[in-house]
């Protein structure tokens, strides 16, 4: 798997762009280098730009994943994590859908947008 990481010093987030199929090993894999990156620069505001992957595997394999975000990746309710993903490789319903399964639980607060701007948007609204 393929991911850049990298720290927006102005906007204070930390922005990961993994270039892979999306799978609950990458996911795991992915959140794990994020958290120790983002600990280097104590930002919590997380933007994972996952545009360039596609869903690679059954949906339940993604719930049982995404239903306890917290304890399969490390992330914790003070993270605030932005997904921005293309819906032409990654359906709304589905988008929609984990987005949901996250937010019912007490999980990091995560809301998933197809647009960049929109995501650094809700990431520096949340920072106030």
């Amino acid at each position: 798997m393929e991911l850049e990481i990298n720290y927006d010093k102005e906007n204070h987030v930390v922005i990961a762009v993994p270039r892979s199929d999306i799978t609950s090993e990458n996911v795991i894999s992915t959140a794990s280098k994020v958290l120790e990156f983002s600990k280097q620069h104590d930002c919590d505001y997380l933007l994972f730009d996952i545009r360039n992957c596609k869903e690679a595997q059954p949906l339940i394999e993604g719930y049982n994943t995404m239903q306890n975000i917290g304890k399969s990746t490390g992330l914790k309710p003070h993270h605030k994590c932005a997904i921005v993903y293309n819906p032409l490789k990654y359906s709304d319903q589905r988008a929609q859908f984990i987005e949901n399964v996250v937010a019912n639980r007490p999980n990091p607060l995560l809301r998933i947008f197809t647009s960049m701007e929109e995501a650094y948007k809700w990431l520096k609204e949340m920072q106030v």
